[in-house]
């Protein structure tokens, strides 16, 4: 490995302000290369580290996925396109700084505003028990939980003023393996991965206190991929079934409407001319999630989501069908509790949620009045007896996507002294069948 460094004393007065990347120069030799006497060196490849923004958030910490899908509706269904391979990731940071450190990062912020730049994905750091060595070249962390991938950066850091970076070129589920020793010896460092990213809006600075100052940037990152991994939700018809109720961090809203335009001359009736054949649900869910287990598994169902494009079945958690006489294994008729007219019963999707955690998700196929009851038909039996008594949630499921191609994962504590918490709100809305 040849590694080439720039510095702005290499320059005379007058020549233009260059940041300062290290150049890794890679190339592998073996004795077919040789012809004749004459090595064929052929094309070397080119690693570019990056200056890195080493400053770690405590608070005011947030990161946007960002998808674009193209929504197509007509008069009875709707078509999404997804416009993008992956979502763009945009980490939002805010820093408390001393004066010392303030000056550091308005130099790093006068040099690098606009250029490429690694940031540290800070809430995917994993802090080490031991020590890391100057010559090692494998780190043992458990690369199941974050985003480590081979050709991609990480920081052993320890402080602004004591870090390193390197390139991945192995993961295994217990270590990464690096390019070359990571060259400085480090106490019980934390290991972040690191992605390629501009500040693209600037930086922005805010002054108010006495002692201490706040800056703030956006971080656009340029190599986005999309995760894959398993959330672990059951599945009703080849479709996630979200199981948690919504956190209470926001408000809990839900909207029906008509979609459809009105027409008023100014005189007499406003008749509506309707859009659409169905009725538009809406409503915002809300998750909070504390550790880095739970903040990575809700990560990766939201890249999985891909903005609006792909739906899931979401429960009402609310008490819809109230259970009249227990029912039998092979049993498809169900009598419950009046609660619609027969015609709001069919094609609708529910779940039974048992108190000791089993669920069954059935469609609801026939519906009649009998007395002061009504009867549901199911399209297949449960398989097992169930009374009311066992029952925590007897529900509607709607499948829904999410309403907005944007999700943001807000970082209500950081991880860097309390475990990780993210807070994640999010608007979605039914799907016609």
């Amino acid at each position: 490995m040849a590694t080439v460094a720039f510095s702005t004393g290499n320059l005379d007065a007058g020549a233009p302000d260059l940041a300062s990347p290290a150049m890794h120069l890679t190339h592998h030799f073996s004795t077919g290369n040789l012809d004749a006497g004459a090595p064929d060196l052929g094309s070397p490849e080119m690693v570019i580290i990056y200056e890195p923004w080493p400053f770690r958030p405590d608070v005011g910490a947030s990161e946007t996925l960002e998808s674009l899908t193209d929504l197509m509706q007509s008069y009875t269904e709707e078509q999404r396109i997804a416009l993008r391979k992956a979502p763009r990731q945009n980490p939002r940071n805010t820093v408390r700084l001393d004066p010392p450190q303030f000056s550091q990062a308005k130099d790093f912020a006068r040099r690098r505003a606009g250029t490429q730049i690694c940031i540290p994905i800070w809430w995917q750091g994993i802090r080490l028990a031991g020590n890391v060595s100057a010559a090692d070249t494998e780190i043992a962390i458990d690369t199941t939980i974050g985003d480590w991938r081979v050709g991609g950066r990480l920081i052993v850091w320890q402080s602004e003023d004591n870090y390193a970076l390197s390139l991945i070129t192995a993961v295994e589920d217990d270590h990464v393996e690096l390019l070359a020793p990571i060259g400085a010896d480090f106490t019980a460092p934390t290991i972040v991965p690191v992605r390629v990213a501009r500040p693209v809006e600037g930086f922005s600075i805010s002054r108010a206190r006495k002692l201490s100052v706040d800056v703030t940037a956006r971080f656009q990152v340029e190599d986005n991929v999309k995760l894959e991994g398993d959330a672990g939700y059951p599945q009703y018809q080849s479709i996630d079934v979200l199981t948690e109720p919504t956190a209470r961090i926001s408000d809990i809203s839900e909207n029906i409407i008509q979609a459809g335009e009105y027409q008023d001359n100014g005189f007499g009736i406003v008749p509506l001319e309707r859009q659409r054949k169905y009725v538009d649900f809406g409503q915002a869910i809300a998750f909070l999630e504390e550790g880095l287990a739970a903040v990575w598994r809700r990560y990766v169902w939201m890249h999985a989501r891909n903005g609006r494009l792909k739906p899931f079945w979401l429960p009402s958690f609310n008490s819809d069908l109230k259970l009249m006489a227990p029912i039998g294994a092979a049993d498809t008729v169900i009598t419950v509790k009046r609660a619609a007219l027969p015609a709001g019963y069919l094609g609708r999707h529910v779940m039974i949620e048992l108190k000791s955690g089993t669920r069954y998700f059935r469609q609801i196929v026939a519906a009649a009045r009998v007395g002061g009851e009504d009867q549901i038909t199911l399209n297949t039996s449960l398989g097992a007896s169930v009374s009311a008594a066992q029952i925590l949630w007897f529900c509607y499921l709607s499948k829904v996507r999410l309403d907005s191609d944007a999700v943001t994962f807000n970082f209500v504590a950081s991880g860097k002294s309390a475990p990780l918490v993210a807070s994640v709100s999010v608007p979605v809305m039914e799907v016609p069948s």
